[in-house]
């Protein structure tokens, strides 16, 4: 269940307001919503409570809780309290100290020290989130800085929505510019371009302690920053406030109001200025801020963080590999190298989703390490040919939705700035002085799906832009009334948008930027927009622009620096009109190997650009029909558990005829039995005859009628049937589940009796034989679901006309048919061997038979050599050759 983090803050604030010393940490206890019976138990003395001494208050691998009287030293009782054996042998998580004036808290497992006054308890109830289950993220960065001065800023955001009004947008803007310029401030006077500690010292010394001034003071101080040396603003200002140097660049341009701090303020920014901002990384630092800032993620912190070594897989193919080949070649002259430092100086770096400038950051501080090496071989060749850099941050551009982003975006382009001129200075003697800062490239607030690109980072045909990021992934369910209005509008003339993931948008609008240019595009996206219906629907509107895939990592897990992490399962595209080769990655043994392929396919596969279409039947010739099962549409009234048939039977005996087993894919995986009323061929005397089924019945009709809509109507005065009916009424068929786990190698089949009824949770071809079994389980023909078929969640649903229809099934002669049967048969007779396993028992990965798995890839291969006699390398392989016949069929 989701912690409800608001209910908590209010708990913990009536605690310190109401205080009752004896009732407090039970009070604290419920805020953090433990069990009633376990505060209770705790209350009245229990062996739970691990505590010895009187008024103590010890939870095994929870919470130590001991109060200070006023004759105590609480400094000196927290510290021996957290080296006590109690606690280790216990695994205590906090321990906590308090004499009702202060409260003292310690995380054992982050060996981190909370010291507040009791009444900011409330808004630091981050720090025990652990209790609630929510952990906080491990980042991994070169030094902890980044995490530390998040929270440090966190704190002091907490305190700002306290104390401020930040009901209006404006109030949030303005919000969101005073912590910019803080940030800037603290880092500036760790890194040369404030004297050292100079911001956090003029605090100090000249504003009052209970911060009743402070806010006139960072007034003051801010407009300073924005005055150039020799304006008035100057001239009449204390020496303190003149000391500051003219910053510039747009950071200090506007008059923004300050938000109340206050005595608790003045003491977290005090406490900002201990650290060492010099060692903050731009391109984590935002990210890892924005989180501190959102209440709602910040118990996740880090969990949006692109890694550096995943925005590398993007960046490094697309622009830097061709960049760093040329330096090579040009090495031995002079006058490529100096071509080489023109064209970087005029690369484009656009990320229409930048959000905190990730992408932006990384690729501009690789291009600058770039750079220093073209000009280290230039000074090999010319020692005196070489000036500054000529890179700037006007040359990078973003669009982000959230005004905050923005400004993070923009303050952490400015920090890398700074580093890179500090590294550049380390290895040429000199550097661009760090003030007036320049600019801060072109980071756009606004809907990058309503805004024009081109508008945003012009292009002209020949120039070189490089488009990248990361725009969001967003399925069908639980989007926004102006996100679908977005993708109406993006996707305008597109006959259907039903399954199109929200990140197709990005990738249809960056087609339309990068047609008939130099320009190439590489985005991040969930894998779905290369899977199942969505590439039908996408990728040949891509192709007619004449564009081809040029680079593409086939589906990898996309790891985030979070220790909850959820797995995300994505794939990197690249577009070009102009690449001329095309890089297929592929990550084998962990590490990362690529290939150049004559083309990539729309899967992300060498091979033509062809989508599979949904066929309303099969594409060859001869091959059964898959159907639905039936479909019962009656809100349970028709269903029965083995318990409820026998209860149903003894009132209504003569319904013994008319109850069948009945199988969904549940029952039919995991071998559960389940029963109902199948009352197809039943009279209206039969019915009459049943007035328990007569109870049923009018309840199912009552049902159809409300739902109101005409198929329901009409079945509405069919109330003893299915809504829809499909059962074959001899032979057997085989069925299929509609939904298997993606954990599976193979998903179970297998031979049902007509008498047992199909339910729609399953597809079934009636009077299957043994050959449609041994291809349709084959591994061919999982590798081909894989590929095409859709998801529910991370499973595989599987269809009639997305999986099925479109199969290119080989030609076979009658001597090879006998081979398959014979093999499927196999696969059956050895699943018999395992009696008491139930099939999702036995098609485990974990768990599967040697001998049951032998059998599957006897059939395998059999069926992989009625495709070609030659054998497949891989399912990559095997999937080529599949959508290579699949043309083959559709073109003739």
């Amino acid at each position: 269940m989701a912690v409800n983090q608001a209910k908590i803050f209010e708990q913990l604030e009536q605690l310190t307001r109401e205080l009752e010393r004896d009732e407090f940490i039970y009070g604290f206890m419920a805020a953090f919503d433990f069990p009633k019976a376990t505060i209770t138990q705790v209350r009245q003395g229990s062996s739970r409570n691990v505590a010895k001494e009187a008024g103590h208050v010890g939870l095994k691998n929870k919470l130590y809780f001991q109060s200070v009287n006023d004759k105590e030293d609480l400094d000196e009782a927290f510290e021996l309290r957290i080296v006590d054996p109690v606690i280790a042998k216990n695994k205590i998580r906090f321990v906590l100290l308090t004499d009702y004036v202060r409260f003292l808290a310690w995380d054992t497992c982050s060996k981190e020290r909370l010291d507040i006054e009791l009444d900011e308890l409330y808004s630091n109830y981050g720090f025990f989130l652990p209790l609630a289950g929510l952990e906080k993220a491990i980042i991994s960065s070169e030094n902890p800085a980044d995490v530390k001065a998040a929270e440090k800023m966190g704190k002091l955001f907490d305190l700002i929505r306290v104390h401020n009004d930040l009901s209006k947008p404006e109030d949030i803007h303005a919000l969101n510019v005073f912590l910019t310029r803080l940030l800037f401030s603290l880092f500036a006077e760790d890194t040369g371009i404030f004297e050292p500690a100079q911001f956090t010292s003029a605090i100090k010394s000249y504003t009052e302690e209970d911060g009743s001034d402070l806010d006139t003071f960072l007034y003051q101080l801010f407009t300073v920053l924005n005055a150039a040396p020799a304006s008035q603003q100057r001239h009449k200002i204390p020496t303190h406030l003149a000391a500051f140097p003219y910053v510039n660049g747009g950071l200090f341009s506007t008059d923004e109001p300050i938000p109340e701090l206050g005595k608790k303020g003045r003491k977290i920014l005090l406490e900002c200025g201990t650290m060492d901002w010099s060692e903050i990384n731009p391109d984590i630092f935002g990210s890892m801020f924005q989180a501190v800032i959102d209440v709602e993620q910040r118990s996740r912190l880090g969990q949006h963080y692109t890694s550096y070594s995943n925005i590398m897989k993007v960046i490094k193919p697309l622009f830097l590999e061709p960049l760093e080949t040329e330096l090579s070649k040009q090495r031995r002259s002079a006058k490529g190298l100096k071509a080489l430092l023109v064209r970087l100086s005029e690369i484009k770096i656009f990320d229409p989703a930048c959000g905190s400038g990730n992408f932006l950051i990384v690729s501009y501080k690789e291009l600058r390490k770039l750079e220093m090496k073209v000009i280290d071989a230039l000074k090999e060749l010319e020692p005196q040919g070489f000036s500054m850099s000529g890179l700037h941050l006007s040359q990078f551009y973003g669009i982000e939705i959230d005004d905050f982003a923005c400004q993070i975006a923009r303050l952490s382009l400015w920090l890398a700035e700074h580093q890179l001129n500090s590294q550049w200075e380390q290895a040429f003697g000199f550097a661009p002085p760090a003030l007036p800062l320049r600019e801060s490239g072109n980071i756009h607030s606004g809907n990058s799906l309503q805004l024009d690109w081109a508008l945003v980072c012009p292009k002209g045909s020949e120039d070189e832009v490089y488009v990248i990021g990361n725009p969001p992934f967003l399925g069908t369910l639980g989007r926004t009334e102006e996100q679908k209005s977005d993708m109406q509008a993006v996707f305008s003339g597109f006959k259907s948008l039903g399954y199109l993931d929200y990140v197709a948008c990005w990738f249809w609008k960056g087609a339309q930027y990068i047609q008939q240019s130099r320009a190439e595009l590489a985005f991040v996206s969930t894998n779905s927009i290369c899977q199942g219906e969505q590439v039908s629907a996408l990728w040949p509107s891509v192709f007619s622009l004449g564009l081809r895939i040029h680079l593409a990592y086939p589906t990898f897990v996309w790891a985030n620096n979070a220790r909850d992490k959820a797995a995300v399962h994505v794939v990197i595209v690249g577009l070009s009109a102009s690449a001329k080769s095309r890089r297929l990655f592929e990550e084998v043994n962990g590490n990362l190997l690529s290939q150049v392929v004559g083309n990539i396919s729309p899967y992300l596969l060498e091979g033509s650009n062809i989508a599979v279409s949904t066929p309303g039947k099969p594409l060859v010739r001869g091959v059964p029909p898959l159907l639905f099962g039936n479909k019962p549409t009656d809100g349970g009234h028709f269903f029965l558990t083995p318990d409820e048939r026998d209860s149903f039977l003894k009132l209504e005996p003569s319904a013994a005829k008319w109850i069948r087993r009945i199988l969904g894919a549940a029952e039919f995986l995991n071998g559960k039995e389940r029963w109902c009323l199948w009352l197809v061929d039943a009279t209206d005397t039969d019915l009459q005859a049943m007035p328990e089924v007569k109870k049923r019945t009018a309840a199912v009709r009552e049902l159809r009628l409300k739902a109101g809509h005409p198929s329901a109507l009409k079945m509405a005065e069919k109330p003893h049937m299915f809504m829809q009916v499909s059962q074959p009424r001899s032979g057997s068929y085989i069925l299929i589940p509609r939904v298997s786990s993606e954990r599976r190698t193979y998903i179970p089949i297998g031979f049902i009796d007509h008498e047992t009824i199909c339910s729609d949770a399953n597809m079934f071809i009636p009077n299957g034989t043994l050959y449609e079994f041994g291809i349709l389980t084959s591994l061919l023909h999982n590798d081909w679901m894989r590929l095409v078929a859709g998801r529910l969640k991370s499973d595989y649903r599987y269809s009639a006309s997305i999986v099925y229809n479109p199969f290119p099934w080989p030609d076979a002669s009658s001597v090879q048919r006998k081979a398959i049967e014979r093999l499927a048969e196999e696969v059956i007779l050895t699943r018999e061997e395992f009696p008491g396993w139930t099939l999702a028992e036995l098609y485990d990965p974990d768990k599967m038979p040697i001998k049951l798995l032998d059998a599957h890839k006897a059939l395998d291969q059999a069926v992989d050599q009625l495709y070609r006699d030659r054998p497949f390398k891989d399912a990559a392989d095997r999937l080529s050759c599949l959508l290579a016949r699949y043309e083959a069929l559709v073109q003739n």
